[in-house]
This record gives C-alpha cells, structure tokens and sequence, in this order.
C-alpha cells in the first residue's frame, strides 16, 4: 500500500487519487511499518499519526490496554454484542 501525508493540509492517509486533485500541495510518502505483536484479548492495537524520521514519514502503531468494558462486551457471545 502507498499512503501519503498532505504537508500542506496536515491530512493522513492520502493516496495518488488525492495527489492528483491537489497537485499544488506538499505531500510525502509515508513508509509501511509493520503492525507490532499485542495481547489481542486485553489490548488494542491501531494506526496512529506518522512521524518524520530524518526526512522519511513513517507510520506509526498506537497499543493500549482495553478498558474493563471493552473486555467484557469481547468476551460476550455474538448475538449479545450486537442484537438484531
């Protein structure tokens, strides 16, 4: 996947097709970084704002523990999460 950042506007992901309507903007590539390792039962784990490393963006991977609510609705059967 290629994702850009608009410099101009601060907007993240951008792609070619925002490029292209904008071409008058900044935008920089952002490198891919792999989604860290989590405890996926007790944590969350997403996308966060890139950073610039010695002139190369770089995604970056935000991990938090879940909240005793988030646990208990996970560990809920299906139809109790989400009731028709």
């Amino acid at each position: 996947m290629s994702a850009y950042i608009n410099l101009t506007r601060n907007e993240y992901p951008r792609h070619q097709g925002d490029i292209e309507l904008y071409p008058n903007d900044a935008y920089a590539h952002v490198e891919w970084v792999d989604m860290p390792e989590y405890d996926y039962t007790v944590q969350h784990c997403y996308e966060g704002a890139p950073v610039e490393v010695d002139g190369v963006w770089h995604m970056t991977w935000v991990v938090r523990d879940a909240t005793p609510e988030e646990i208990e609705l996970a560990n809920k059967p299906f139809d109790e999460r989400f009731p028709k």
